[in-house]
């Protein structure tokens, strides 16, 4: 796998991760990838995720999630 394929597929992983455990989290509603990756870009250098929330959403378990992601996607 070149370098560009085994960046996306490490950012599609982590996103998948992710969004299996956002899916899970109080109050969220919707989750939706945005941005590069839902493109046919060859290197995404970011993961871009909307979630929709009710009022009353998890928001800190949300946001740790959220952090995970964004360490993941450093790496």
């Amino acid at each position: 796998m070149s370098g560009d394929a085994a960046d996306r597929s490490f950012l599609l992983k982590a996103l998948a991760k992710f969004m299996r455990a956002a899916a899970k989290v109080h109050g969220v509603t919707r989750v939706a990838v945005v941005g590069s990756l839902m493109t046919d870009k060859t290197s995404p250098k970011d993961a871009d995720v909307l979630v929709t929330v009710k009022d009353d959403a998890d928001f800190g378990a949300l946001s740790q999630l959220g952090r995970k992601l964004k360490g993941e996607a450093q790496t």
